[in-house]
C-alpha cells in the first residue's frame, strides 16, 4: 500500500497553493474530517494532477 498524499505535497509539485487544491477537492465533493489532515489516495492525487496540468 502506498503512502497517502497531502494537498501540501501536491501544491509543491504543481506550483499551486494548498488552498487552491483543497478548494477544488471540496468542489468535487471530497471532504476531510473536520480538523483532520487531508490524505489522498494515489487515484485521487492523479485526478488532481490531471485537472491542474490541463
Amino acid at each position: 500500500m502506498t503512502e497517502p498524499i497531502t494537498p501540501r505535497q501536491l501544491s509543491v509539485e504543481l506550483s499551486l497553493s494548498p488552498t487552491t487544491i483543497r478548494q477544488w477537492l471540496r468542489d468535487q465533493g471530497w471532504q476531510s474530517a473536520p480538523y483532520r489532515r487531508w490524505e489522498l489516495s494515489t487515484e485521487q492525487a492523479d485526478q488532481v494532477r490531471k485537472h491542474f496540468r490541463n
